[in-house]
């Protein structure tokens, strides 16, 4: 008693427990109280350890469920059942009715009240044990054994040889006395085999749990638990057994064992612990399974002593959404499993893989002697993706983006590490080598990206997007065709954005198609105003994303649009990019097809940086290629000549118009105007201006003037 009190003054408890605690100090030797640690007593008071008939040196580190049956009345597994009730009482109290068993075997239906608390900073659970229906326990317990004397032995012995458990009765030198036919069939032996032999002919050598079942068995009389069997061809095979010793009146020990085969229990644990923790595609190790593995990994580098360097490394594929929108999931299945057998082929020695889902890998590793070596081995997982894909009669070169984070040098949690690693990734998608290692200023970019992210789902509605207009003439005299809009978001009142820094985040979002449309009405509404007020013949040149042009109600926005701004559709440029031909092709070439029915125009944007095929652009219904501004820079140079007219005469022998985006200088303006007829853009013939300043500078006639000479 004088320990357990000692205990009660070192506990921790919440605060709101205290008039409970202090009524439990008052009556300490009346309330059964004990004190767990991993599901084990730590301590327990008089009380508790009269209501299980123990003494303190045989409760002590024994499990809660070593003093229950298999398992409690709602059917399921004491063992389960406390592990669960143990992990939610770490959290909040829990108050549960469970079925205890004392040493002598008799049972215990017990109000179980479990608490947190803490002793000299680890934290543990305080147990209450408070007994059911006390007093009508003991009268119903002499009717229940007054029943079974009247019960004659022959039938109890009947219902002992017919039961579907194993049962095997020994003597005190652990010889069979008996055995039923349960037994016989688990075990393959006949009674009379058995008979008089001791029960460790059915023992596994090497069982660790054998010898814990003596133990308790010399303790407390009764235990139970999961064991090796093994049957009389050799087999072995997974048993929950009970064990329980009694005392006849002469003073004779007996002892009971009964036993059943768990193995199909065992097999679906198996699957079901396969299923939660590895990925049912590719086998390899999923999310759940990797911070385990990455977990183990923190805790054995925090017991080394020496220099060595972990690291988690976060894969993404280049170019896996492109297989997955073209050539269906089913195919980008089989992709993933590829990629999985070639990375286990090429690194399972040295990492531990996992899938997190998607195009998402990692991997963790240790054992570096330094950075480089990582880097090393980043450098050798990125020359498994050198060899194409082969599937199908089909070719699929991919490419793999790496973020790495570091472990080793300093304390870090599993879940840290994964983040940093995640955003590394990031920025590695946009390096040219796609590795990077994690520094702390990625997550400050991280940080600024996600704050700018949610700064801009409200920018709509707070009126805070704006367009500006940039002038499209005619190469050879510099009149006036028309302009292009440009999205523009005044975040705050001295930050202006250009769409460059925001339209990404926008498709990410999933706010492009709402501000797309957006961008339509407003460019639509302008140009019809200035065409009624300054230039009749003036056409609007709008940006569509790839994924407003997939949306099925894009060709209904733009009839609405156009009717309600009463534009005509020949005033109308839609520009779209390379990429928007890729995704869906015979999508996009149908819903163009629709465009161009209605007598809209359509140009191909910042054409030369994408991947189109020459023969898929001839079939596509557009009319203009815009000639991306990289190759105005490069006009100098023989090369950037050569590209730029080459890419003149494509449009020429297309019967397509080009325009020439990011013309600066004369020089590439007569550059250009050499090569062929066309249409141009750029700070020569005006910057991206308010609609009430782009008025002024080139619907006046000065301005007119000025931008023909």
């Amino acid at each position: 008693m004088a320990h357990w009190a000692k205990v009660l003054q070192r506990l921790e408890i919440d605060s709101a427990m205290q008039s409970q605690w202090d009524w439990w100090h008052e009556h300490a030797e009346d309330i059964p109280l004990a004190l767990f640690y991993d599901l084990k007593f730590v301590a327990a008071n008089d009380a508790a350890l009269a209501y299980f008939g123990c003494l303190s040196n045989e409760i002590i580190d024994t499990a809660i469920y070593d003093f229950s049956p298999r398992l409690q009345l709602d059917g399921h597994s004491s063992i389960e059942q406390a592990r669960k009730l143990f992990e939610e009482a770490e959290l909040a109290p829990q108050t549960q009715q469970w079925l205890h068993l004392h040493r002598n075997g008799k049972e215990l239906p017990t109000r179980l009240s479990l608490y947190p608390v803490s002793l000299d900073n680890k934290p543990m659970i305080l147990a209450r044990f408070e007994p059911l229906n006390r007093r009508a326990r003991p009268r119903q317990e002499q009717e229940r054994n007054r029943e079974f004397d009247a019960i004659p032995r022959s039938v109890l012995a009947n219902i002992l040889e017919e039961s579907a458990e194993a049962v095997a009765i020994t003597d005190e030198q652990h010889h069979i006395i008996a055995v039923n036919k349960a037994l016989c069939r688990l075990t393959g032996y006949s009674p009379a085999q058995l008979v008089g032999e001791s029960l460790s002919l059915l023992d596994v050598a090497g069982d660790i749990h054998l010898k814990e079942c003596q133990l308790a068995l010399a303790e407390r009389d009764f235990w139970q638990g999961e064991v090796l069997r093994q049957r009389a061809d050799g087999k072995q095979f997974p048993a929950w057994q009970n064990s329980r010793r009694f005392n006849n009146e002469q003073g004779g020990n007996y002892l009971v064992t009964i036993f059943s085969d768990i193995s199909s229990r065992k097999q679906l644990e198996a699957r079901l612990t396969t299923q939660a923790m590895y990925d049912s595609l590719t086998g390899l190790p999923n999310r759940r399974h990797m911070k385990q593995l990455l977990r183990a990994a923190l805790d054995e580098h925090a017991q080394r002593t020496d220099a060595r360097l972990g690291a988690l490394m976060f894969m993404d594929l280049n170019g896996f959404k492109h297989v997955n929108d073209c050539f269906g999931h089913s195919m980008g299945d089989m992709i993933l499993q590829m990629v999985a057998a070639r990375l286990e082929a090429g690194c399972i020695e040295k990492a531990d893989i996992a899938r997190m889902g998607g195009d998402e890998f990692t991997l963790i590793i240790t054992d570096c002697h330094d950075k480089k070596e990582v880097l090393r081995f980043a450098e050798q997982i990125m020359t498994l993706f050198d060899t194409p894909f082969e599937l199908q009669g089909q070719k699929f070169y991919l490419g793999t983006s790496i973020g790495i984070s570091l472990f080793g040098q300093e304390p870090i949690s599993a879940t840290v590490l994964l983040s940093q690693a995640d955003t590394a990734m990031y920025v590695a998608k946009q390096s040219a080598d796609h590795i990077m290692f994690y520094d702390t200023s990625m997550s400050e970019e991280a940080e600024h990206r996600l704050k700018l992210l949610g700064d801009l789902r409200h920018a709509l509605s707070l009126g805070q997007f704006s367009l500006y207009y940039q002038p499209i003439v005619n190469l050879s005299d510099g009149t006036l065709l028309g302009a292009e809009a440009l999205l523009r978001w005044q975040k705050t009142r001295h930050e202006l954005l250009e769409a460059v820094d925001f339209v990404p985040l926008l498709e990410e979002a999933g706010l492009i198609v709402t501000v797309g449309n957006w961008v339509l009405e407003q460019a639509c509404i302008q140009a019809a105003r200035w065409r009624e007020q300054q230039s009749p013949d003036f056409v609007i040149s709008v940006n569509v994303s790839p994924l407003q042009l997939e949306h099925l109600d894009f060709i209904g926005q733009i009839e609405k649009v156009l009717l309600n701004t009463k534009l005509p559709p020949a005033a109308l440029m839609l520009e779209i990019t390379e990429s928007a031909l890729l995704h869906h092709p015979q999508q996009a070439r149908a819903t163009l097809a629709k465009i161009r029915q209605m007598g809209i125009k359509v140009a191909i944007d910042d054409f030369g940086t994408g991947f189109s095929s020459l023969s898929r652009l001839g079939n596509m219904p557009i009319d203009s290629l815009k000639i991306d501004g990289e190759f105005a820079r490069e006009l100098y140079h023989r090369r950037g000549q050569q590209l730029c007219q080459a890419i003149v005469q494509l449009s020429q022998a297309l019967e397509l118009h080009f325009v020439a985006e990011g013309i600066e200088t004369n020089k590439q303006k007569e550059m250009l105007l050499a090569m062929g007829e066309g249409s141009a853009q750029g700070f020569l013939f005006g910057y991206p201006l308010h609609p009430n300043e782009f008025a002024m500078a080139h619907f006046h006639p000065a301005a007119s003037t000025q931008i023909c000479n």
